[in-house]
């Protein structure tokens, strides 16, 4: 077995000294226990989809009455052409100068 000394804040040491007496366990058996639980979750995939996890936040917002969903792809077409625009013109600047 490996040994490995942790450097921890005076918080952190005074949890683990209430987790081990009240657990009866040592300090190491708390740490060794902590870092097996981290290892058993990290190796789980998660089964739940981006939609379920958000599931509870669809529709929760109100715009306030502004209609930010009527036309959003219009008004992205004209966003994306001024954009267009703007970077042509900024490339047809002369290269002399007009002194």
């Amino acid at each position: 077995m490996g040994a490995l000394n942790v450097r921890i804040d005076p918080q952190t040491a005074a949890f683990l000294e209430r987790v081990s007496r009240e657990r009866g366990l040592t300090k190491s058996e708390v740490v060794r226990q902590a870092l097996a639980t981290l290892r058993a979750q990290d190796a789980r995939p998660s089964r739940t989809t981006p939609y379920e996890r958000m599931a509870h936040l669809i529709g929760s917002w109100d715009s306030g009455g502004m209609q930010l969903s009527e036309r959003t792809g219009e008004r992205f077409a004209r966003m994306l052409q001024e954009n267009k625009n703007a970077n042509r013109t900024r490339r047809r600047r002369s290269t002399r100068r007009t002194d």
